[in-house]
């Protein structure tokens, strides 16, 4: 066995050099399948987010290719939206103790990542 060198950002579990990755930016991730998801998810949405920032610069909706005034601010990219690329979405907010379902306004992207989040 394998001394532990680092402990998974998101299972929390302790991992030798064999399985997991010590990212450039202190980042600690096992090889876990659900874990390399999440931190591959991280990436691609910081990418998407600032693809997409540039459309808000303008007053503009943040979906590609909408060109429609912003008017909404998506509650966890806390990206601008019109009111057709924003939906209310049923999710648990971790705020409070114990955490509770409330509602939400969603984009379409962070709605699609919910599935591997929560």
């Amino acid at each position: 066995m394998q001394p532990a060198v680092g402990e998974c950002v998101y299972c929390g579990e302790p991992f030798c050099d064999a399985h997991g990755v010590r990212g450039e930016d202190y980042i600690e991730v096992c090889t876990r399948r659900h874990c390399q998801a999440k931190w591959r998810d991280v990436r691609e949405h910081q990418e998407w987010r600032a693809r997409v920032a540039t459309a808000n610069r303008s007053s503009v909706c943040a979906h590609d290719p909408c060109e429609e005034r912003m008017a909404h601010r998506c509650q966890r990219c806390r990206l601008m939206f019109c009111a057709t690329h924003l939906k209310p979405r049923m999710i648990i907010d971790r705020q409070y103790d114990p955490p509770r379902r409330v509602t939400a306004l969603l984009c379409m992207h962070c709605t699609s990542r919910r599935e591997l989040w929560d």
